[in-house]
């Protein structure tokens, strides 16, 4: 990336000179066309520096995927060259523009395909079946958490907060989770059966799965009512 920075540096001393062309028309034309290939060489490479910084953020992560950084410096060489032989023409700006974005593109897409699979990765280790296990405070501060997490992977674009964001979601939610035990074999599916929205007769429920709520302390979460005559 340095090298990158020492392109616009030299494009910069470029720009220096093109300003102390004063010598009629045909000077402030050549200093108008340097000042603007520049400043689109300049956007060019500070949007590369975003796409790098938000690739190696995602690579920081625990497990974070691996991402080609190679071919930053595409273009440099011969773009140097020219600048030392003096006021490019715009065909050298154009190309060592174009080539930067090149690789600009592709490491935003590396990224963001790396980024796909890595939030889909560490939504699946999440321990959700503890889930249940948690107080009624926990369980609404989980789903929270989740529905959180859920949300900024399904994000068609990344970038550093929703990797910070995402990052401490899904740490403070593995913590919530490890702090609960395991639920009894088949605790989930009676759960399910209870949230479902479909009104249960106490003959739906077996003393065994009366005994397993109360295993689970889970008795004092749940209301029973007497139908009206």
């Amino acid at each position: 990336m340095s090298e990158q920075l020492s392109v616009l540096h030299k494009a910069e001393r470029l720009q220096a000179e093109a300003r102390r062309l004063n010598e009629g028309e045909k000077g402030a034309e050549e200093a108008r066309r340097i000042s603007e290939r520049i400043s689109t060489l300049r956007l060019q490479l500070g949007l590369l520096q975003q796409h790098i910084r938000t690739a190696r953020a995602l690579m920081a992560q625990p497990e974070g995927p691996d991402i080609d950084l190679s071919g930053i410096d595409a273009g440099q060489a011969t773009f140097a060259r020219q600048c030392q032989a003096g006021l490019p023409p715009n065909q050298s700006f154009t190309r060592a523009t174009q080539a930067v974005q090149k690789v600009a593109d592709r490491i935003a897409q590396d990224t963001l395909e790396a980024w796909r699979t890595w939030t889909q990765e560490q939504l699946q280790a999440l321990e959700l079946a503890r889930q249940v296990m948690l107080s009624l405070n926990d369980q609404t501060r989980a789903k929270a958490l989740h529905q959180e997490l859920t949300k900024t992977a399904r994000s068609t674009t990344v970038a550093l907060p929703a990797i910070t964001l995402f990052a401490n979601a899904h740490a403070e939610l593995a913590e919530l989770l490890r702090t609960a035990p395991p639920p009894p074999e088949g605790l989930k599916k009676l759960l399910d059966r209870l949230a479902s929205g479909t009104a249960l007769l106490l003959s739906d429920i077996t003393d065994a799965e009366i005994a397993l709520l109360r295993q689970a302390s889970l008795d004092t979460d749940l209301e029973l009512r007497r139908r009206r005559a």
